[in-house]
């Protein structure tokens, strides 16, 4: 007989109970949805979901790794068994009579048995469940040992017991609950990820950095307003905000990549396990170093970016409105890629980096042409469409983005010196640069074009 002390509940047409499951238990009573099938085409298909990767390289190294490890409940059905729940009057105790007329707590709480001959299996929660499986029956190589005491650990389990109807229509109903628990469950948005993560070393670095920054604490004064848009990944013209969240993230993400780092940097579990603190506090100082440097060297970085980001505005624009790339998120990134080689490049110990040598690394920067309405990046990055709504004419590029990024990087690391093109190199490069322009120029204009573009800057 199985025992389970149990708080009972009810939503929609289901009664189901909330019970404590010991992993060793887990591990031997409960089995994959996959059984909900009985073909055997099906069962594989819905084995197959499951992503054995994930399962092995995130989820069961957090566990096996990290002793702060908590799990959601796991939702289980229960086929079989002889269900029965036996409340217990907790108001029989002389402490708990002020509940006595209190509704749902006098049978809320009691123990569910079975009789041995039940079946589970995790309609949601999957991964969780062949994580623990995987830890304690240590078939893998790259699995790390059991956790002392994990075995007895307990994890909550949603159990949904069969009621008294048809087993094929119960199934059904199973199937049902297993494909709405899966098919509207969402993860957390990268916004939330960036602003709750206590592991991920770049999310807890942006986070402090948004504190203790200068140039990005709001003080939350009625006439201000905060740098950072913190909902979603892309700006518009006119909006206060520097940039995104998501963007200062990926920025910071791509300056703490240094050599010295690059052996896990590149893995992605790098993410997933907390650094020491004194370790973290010297990735903190060296990204301060890092900004400090970049502000200072780049100064146009410092001017409102309500005025930075109109793509309509014309050259000689009256009221000082611009369009500078520095002020949007792919501008961003592709600014922090630039930074990011030339500090590799020309820092004398890239591992030690001081702000007086890092601005001295990008001083050349601030000579950079980062006019979107001109050369290379009209036609490259902006261009003209006729269709655009609400009369404006132009946008930044979809089509091709990530080629254009690309040939737009190459552009500026030639001009700062990064690069030492040959004759025939630097012409390849103009073709490419070319075919990308939307609209296509004429001759002339493209060579006219190039001759600003191709003259390295001092």
């Amino acid at each position: 007989m199985n025992l389970y002390p149990a708080l009972k509940a009810k939503m929609g047409r289901w009664s189901y109970y909330v019970v404590k499951m010991k992993m060793k238990d887990i591990v031997k009573e409960v089995g994959f949805a996959s059984e909900i099938y009985k073909n055997k085409t099906l069962d594989d298909a819905i084995q197959r979901s499951l992503n054995e990767s994930r399962v092995k390289k995130e989820i069961v190294q957090y566990l096996g790794k990290r002793t702060d490890r908590f799990f959601s409940s796991i939702v289980v059905a229960a086929l079989g068994g002889n269900p029965k729940y036996y409340p217990v009057a907790i108001t029989d105790d002389p402490r708990f009579q002020i509940f006595v007329d209190t509704p749902g707590i006098a049978d809320a709480f009691g123990v569910l048995t079975f009789n041995g001959g039940q079946r589970y299996f995790a309609l949601d929660g999957q991964h969780r469940l062949n994580a623990i499986k995987t830890l304690i029956e240590q078939a893998e190589s790259e699995v790390p040992e059991i956790p002392q005491g994990f075995i007895d650990e307990e994890v909550s389990v949603i159990m949904i017991v069969r009621e008294e109807t048809d087993e094929a229509e119960f199934m059904k109903s199973y199937r049902r609950i297993f494909s709405s628990l899966n098919r509207h469950a969402r993860p957390t948005d990268d916004d939330t990820n960036i602003i709750m993560d206590e592991d991920d070393p770049v999310a807890i670095l942006t986070r402090r950095l948004i504190i203790e920054h200068e140039f990005f604490v709001w003080k939350g004064t009625p006439d201000t307003s905060p740098l950072l848009k913190t909902q979603g990944k892309n700006l518009r013209s006119g909006d206060s905000y520097f940039t995104t969240l998501q963007t200062l993230y990926g920025m910071n993400e791509i300056l703490l990549h240094t050599a010295e780092r690059d052996h896990f940097w590149i893995r992605k579990d790098y993410k997933q396990f907390r650094p020491a603190e004194d370790e973290l506090d010297g990735m903190f100082n060296e990204l301060m170093v890092y900004w400090n440097a970049i502000l200072s060297s780049v100064e146009v970085l410092t001017c409102s970016p309500t005025k930075m980001r109109e793509h309509d505005a014309e050259l000689d624009d009256p009221d000082g409105f611009s369009d500078n790339l520095l002020f949007w998120p792919i501008g961003q990134i592709l600014f922090a890629r630039v930074v990011r080689v030339l500090l590799n490049r020309r820092l004398p110990d890239p591992s030690l980096p001081t702000e007086e040598h890092v601005r001295s690394c990008l001083s050349v920067l601030a000579n950079v042409e980062w006019d979107l309405r001109r050369p290379p990046w009209m036609g490259l990055l902006l261009i003209e469409d006729p269709e655009q709504k609400r009369n404006r004419r132009r946008r930044m590029r979809n089509e091709d983005r990530k080629r254009a990024l690309d040939v737009a990087e190459r552009i500026i690391l030639f001009q700062v010196g990064i690069y030492d093109y040959s004759i025939v190199d630097l012409e390849d490069l103009k073709v490419e640069w070319h075919a990308m322009l939307i609209p296509q120029p004429g001759r002339d204009d493209v060579d006219a074009m190039w001759e600003v573009i191709s003259r390295p800057i001092v």
